[in-house]
C-alpha cells in the first residue's frame, strides 16, 4: 500500500497535467469559430486573386480544409447591399423559394420588401440580375457555418439608407461576371484553412499547429497581395502549453510534499522490518554481516511488494484520471511518463528503505528522537500566519497577453499549512485526552468505557489515524471548495454583466409594450447610461417585477434581501408620488442624480452591492417600467433576458412580432480560462486527499487486524460477564464513531475555514463585481459523513465477526 500511494501521487500528477492541457485545448477550440481553429489569411478593402484548387490541395495535404469568402458592396434597388461568395454557402441557408444557383439569392426580408420571387430580376449596380432563390435571413445566434462571417450575415436590424447593407449570396462564377460589369467595391476577402478532425489534447493541437506553420508560406504564395495572417492553431497550442506549465508548476510542490510524506511511511516500514526481523538481524550482525548487506536484504524482501504497489498505483492513477482530472483525454506520452515517475518513486523508496535499515542496524536508538517532541502543528500554524500577513492581497495574477493566471506558491501552501495546524492541534489534544481517559469510571455504561479504554490502549495509532484522516478530509474539502468557488465566481461575474445566460437585443422603442411571450421563461429589461460626479459610469435599469425572476439569474447571497422582496418593493405604489428605486453599487444616492426630471423624485427602497445586468459600471439604479411614462422610456436599450435556448427564444420573439438583434452569451462575456485554471489547480487537492484517505483506511484495517486476538479474548471475557453481542458491536461503533466523527468535523471545518480566508484573494478579476463568495461545502460534508458512517458500520461488523469466530488456539496465544 505504501508503494501504491507513492506511485499514485506521482503518476496522477502527470495525468492531471496532461489533462489540463487537453482541457485548455478544448476550451480554446470551443470558444472560437470552427473555421478559426487553423490559419486565416485576410485582405481588407480589396479582393485577391487566389487559386482555389491549389489552396484546397495545400490544405488537404496537411489534413485540413479550405474556404474562401469574398465580400463586395454595391448599389441595390434602393440601398447598398453586400454580395457574398463562399464555398458551400448555398448549402447552409434555409431555402424558402427556388434554388437555382445561377442567380442571386436574397434574404426573405429583402424579397418581401421588393416583392421578388425566383425568376424575377433585381437591380444590382444598375444592371438586372436574375433571382435564383429566397432564403430565410440568418438570425443571431448564427449557425456554426456562418460564425466567422457573423458580422456580415447578421447585420444589425436597422432599415433605411443608414442601416447596414443586406447580405445577398452569389456563386463565385456569377460574382466574377458582375465584377466585369463594374460598380462593385471590394470589402474584403479571407481564406480560412481549418480542420474537422478532433482537437482534444495538447499533442493533437501541437501537430495541427505544426501543420499550419508548414502550409502558411505556401498559402501566402497562392494568393496575390500581402494578406494578414492569423495562425489561430499556434495561439491555441501556446495556450495549452502554458496551461500545462502553469498547472504543472503549481501542483509539483504539492506532489513533492506528498511524496515526502509517503517516504516517511517507508521509514516506518523499515523500522517495522527491523523489529520483525530482530533475531535474524542480531544473528547476522554477530556473524560479521555488514549493515549495508542487511539493508540490501530488506530491499530484496520488500522491493517486490513495493513494485507491485507502485504498478497498482500507476494503474489506479490512469483509471481514475477521467474522474479526477479536468479532461478525460490524455496525451499519448502521459502513460509512459507517468510510469517513469512511478518507477522513480519506487527506486527512491528502495534507497530510503535500505538506508534507514542500515542506519537502524548500526545504531538502535535514533539520534533524531527529539523530533517527536517538536510541536510541528505550531510551526505549521506560525508559517501559515506569516504567509497570510506577508502575502499579497490578491494571490492570483493574470497575464493580460495570455489570459493565464499565476498562482503564488504561498496561495497553495497556506491551505495545507492551515489544515495541518488544525488537524495537528486536534490530534495532540486527542492524545492527551486518551492518556487521561484511564481516570474515567463508568462501568454502568460498559460499552462506552470499553471503547475509551481500547482507544487509549493504542493511543499512537489513534493519533496517527486521526491526523491522516482529518488531513485527507480537510484537503478534499479545501480543494473542492476553492474549485467550486472559482467556477461559481465565473458564473456570478458573467451573470452580473449580462443579467442571465443570454441577453437578446430588441430593436424598437422602450415606449412600446413590455409583455414577453407566455411560452418563454424570460423577462424584458431596458437600460441607459449616465455619468455622475467624477465622470463615473452608471446605468439606469428598468425591470418588470412580475417576470424578472423568470428570466434573470439571481443568487440569494448577492444581497441581504431576497429577490422577491426587492421586486415587491419596486412594485408597491407610493402615495407621495416618489419613484421606488433600488441602488446598486458603492456610491451614495446623491451622486446618481441625473438631468432626467423623473429621477429627482426617487426614493431608495433597498441598497444592494450588485445586481444582474450591472455590466462593468460602478453603480446602477433599478426601478420598474410602470413608474416611467412612454416618453420617458424612449432611448432606453431593450433586451430580453432568458435562461432558455437562445434559438428558441429568438424564434418565439420573432413570431410575436419582435425584431431581435445580436444575442449576448454569458459564456463569452467573461474570459473563462483564468477561473478554470485556478479551479484545476486546487482541484488537484482532491487527488492528494484521496491518496491520504487510502492511507487512513489501510491504517484502520491494519490496526483492527493486528489486535484481532486481543479483541477476541476481551470479547470472550465480556461475554462470560453477560455482555450481549449487540453491546459488543455497539462498543466498536462508539470507538470508530469517535474517530470518524472527529476526523470529519475537523476536516470539513478546516476546509471551511480555509475557504473563508482565501476566497477573495484567489479572484482572477477582483475589479469585476460581485465579490466572490465561498461555495457551500454541504455536499462534501454529506458525502464524507455518509462514507464515514458506512465505513464505521462495516469495520465494526468485521471486527466483531472476526472476534466471535476466533479459534481457541488464537485465544491461548493472545
Amino acid at each position: 500500500m505504501t508503494g501504491l500511494v507513492l506511485a499514485f501521487v506521482a503518476a496522477a500528477t502527470v495525468f492531471y497535467t496532461s489533462a489540463s492541457g487537453s482541457a485548455a485545448t478544448q476550451y480554446a477550440v470551443d470558444h472560437r469559430c470552427r473555421t478559426e481553429n487553423g490559419v486565416q489569411l485576410t485582405v481588407s478593402n480589396t479582393d485577391v486573386v487566389a487559386d482555389d484548387a491549389k489552396i484546397r490541395q495545400i490544405a488537404g495535404r496537411n489534413g485540413g480544409e479550405a474556404a474562401r469568402t469574398r465580400t463586395y458592396v454595391t448599389r441595390g434597388p434602393l440601398d447598398p447591399v453586400r454580395l457574398i461568395s463562399r464555398d458551400r454557402a448555398f448549402d447552409h441557408v434555409e431555402v424558402l423559394k427556388g434554388g437555382s444557383r445561377d442567380g442571386i439569392w436574397l434574404p426573405h426580408n429583402v424579397a418581401d420588401q421588393f416583392k421578388l420571387n425566383p425568376g424575377d430580376t433585381i437591380q444590382i449596380a444598375g444592371a438586372p440580375v436574375p433571382v435564383g432563390a429566397v432564403y430565410r435571413k440568418v438570425a443571431d445566434p448564427a449557425p456554426e457555418f456562418w460564425c466567422g462571417d457573423r458580422s456580415v450575415m447578421v447585420p444589425p436590424p436597422q432599415a433605411g439608407a443608414n442601416g447596414p447593407p443586406q447580405p445577398l449570396l452569389v456563386s463565385s462564377t456569377l460574382l466574377d461576371e458582375l465584377l466585369q460589369r463594374g460598380g462593385l467595391a471590394p470589402v474584403g476577402t479571407h481564406v480560412d484553412v481549418y480542420t474537422t478532425k478532433p482537437l482534444q489534447t495538447r499533442t493533437q493541437m501541437d501537430e495541427w499547429a505544426a501543420a499550419t506553420a508548414r502550409m502558411t508560406p505556401e498559402l501566402v504564395a497562392a494568393v496575390t497581395g500581402k494578406p494578414a495572417v492569423k495562425d489561430f492553431a499556434a495561439l491555441s497550442a501556446k495556450t495549452a502549453e502554458r496551461t500545462q506549465e502553469t498547472v504543472g508548476s503549481a501542483v509539483l510542490p504539492l506532489t513533492l510534499v506528498s511524496v515526502i510524506a509517503g517516504l516517511l511511511g517507508v521509514v516506518g516500514l523499515a523500522a517495522q522490518w527491523v523489529q520483525r526481523r530482530g533475531a535474524e538481524v542480531r544473528l547476522l550482525w554477530t556473524r560479521g554481516v555488514s549493515p549495508q548487506a542487511i539493508g540490501g536484504k530488506a530491499v530484496l524482501e520488500m522491493g517486490g511488494p513495493l513494485l507491485a504497489g507502485a504498478t497498482l498505483g500507476w494503474a489506479a492513477a490512469w483509471v481514475t484520471s477521467p474522474l479526477l482530472a479536468p479532461a478525460t483525454q490524455l496525451d499519448p506520452w502521459a502513460p509512459g511518463r507517468a510510469a517513469l515517475f512511478a518507477a522513480g518513486t519506487w527506486l527512491v523508496a528502495l534507497v530510503v528503505l535500505g538506508t534507514v535499515t542500515t542506519l537502524r542496524v548500526v545504531e538502535r536508538k535514533p539520534r533524531a528522537a527529539f523530533l517527536k517532541k517538536v510541536p510541528w502543528e505550531v510551526l505549521a500554524g506560525a508559517a501559515a500566519v506569516v504567509i497570510w500577513l506577508t502575502g499579497a492581497e490578491h494571490a492570483v495574477e493574470v497575464d493580460a497577453g495570455e489570459l493565464l493566471p499565476q498562482v503564488s506558491l504561498a496561495a497553495l501552501a497556506f491551505p495545507l499549512l492551515t489544515i495541518v495546524f488544525l488537524v495537528g492541534v486536534v490530534a495532540r489534544l486527542a492524545g492527551f485526552l486518551s492518556r487521561e481517559s484511564h481516570r474515567l469510571r463508568g462501568w454502568r455504561n460498559p460499552t462506552v468505557l470499553w471503547a475509551l479504554r481500547r482507544t487509549a490502549a493504542q493511543r499512537k495509532v489513534v493519533v496517527a489515524l486521526l491526523g491522516v484522516a482529518g488531513l485527507a478530509i480537510g484537503v478534499i474539502a479545501a480543494g473542492v471548495g476553492v474549485a467550486s468557488t472559482a467556477r461559481e465566481s465565473l458564473e456570478d461575474k458573467s451573470w452580473m454583466r449580462v443579467g442571465s445566460d443570454h441577453a437578446i437585443n430588441l430593436v424598437g422603442s422602450s415606449s412600446q409594450t413590455f409583455d414577453v411571450p407566455a411560452e418563454l421563461h424570460a423577462t424584458r429589461i431596458g437600460f441607459t447610461q449616465l455619468y455622475i460626479e467624477g465622470n463615473i459610469g452608471a446605468r439606469i435599469l428598468l425591470v418588470d417585477p412580475k417576470t424578472f425572476a423568470d428570466g434573470a439569474r439571481w443568487r440569494g447571497r448577492w444581497a441581504d434581501s431576497s429577490l422577491n422582496d426587492l421586486m415587491a418593493a419596486l412594485e408597491k405604489p407610493r402615495t407621495d408620488g416618489t419613484i421606488p428605486v433600488i441602488v446598486a453599487g458603492q456610491y451614495p444616492l446623491t451622486e446618481f442624480i441625473s438631468p432626467a426630471d423623473y429621477f429627482k423624485n426617487m426614493r431608495t427602497v433597498a441598497t444592494v452591492p450588485s445586481f444582474p445586468a450591472m455590466g462593468q459600471f460602478e453603480g446602477m439604479l433599478i426601478t420598474s417600467w410602470q413608474w416611467l411614462t412612454q416618453s420617458q422610456r424612449r432611448g432606453f436599450v431593450q433586451q430580453i433576458l432568458t435562461t432558455e435556448d437562445p434559438e428558441r427564444a429568438v424564434a418565439a420573439l420573432n413570431a410575436a412580432g419582435e425584431t431581435t438583434g445580436p444575442v449576448i452569451d454569458a459564456k463569452t462575456a467573461t474570459e473563462h480560462l483564468p477561473f478554470l485554471v485556478v479551479a484545476w489547480i486546487f482541484a488537484f487537492f482532491v487527488v492528494l486527499g484521496f491518496a491520504l484517505a487510502a492511507v487512513a483506511v489501510v491504517t484502520l484495517l491494519v490496526s483492527v487486524e493486528t489486535r484481532r486476538r486481543s479483541t477476541a479474548v476481551a470479547h470472550a471475557l465480556l461475554a462470560r460477564m453477560g455482555l450481549r453481542a449487540r453491546a459488543l458491536l455497539a462498543t466498536h461503533l462508539v470507538e470508530l464513531a469517535i474517530l470518524a466523527g472527529t476526523a470529519t468535523a475537523v476536516g470539513v471545518g478546516g476546509g471551511w475555514f480555509v475557504l473563508e480566508m482565501v476566497t477573495q484573494r484567489l479572484d482572477p478579476y477582483p475589479a469585476l463585481a460581485p465579490v466572490p463568495q465561498p461555495a457551500s461545502l454541504q455536499g462534501v460534508g454529506l458525502m464524507t459523513s455518509t462514507v464515514a458512517i458506512v465505513g464505521v458500520v462495516l469495520v465494526a461488523g468485521y471486527a466483531v465477526r472476526a472476534a466471535k469466530r476466533a479459534k481457541v488456539r488464537e485465544l491461548l496465544r493472545a
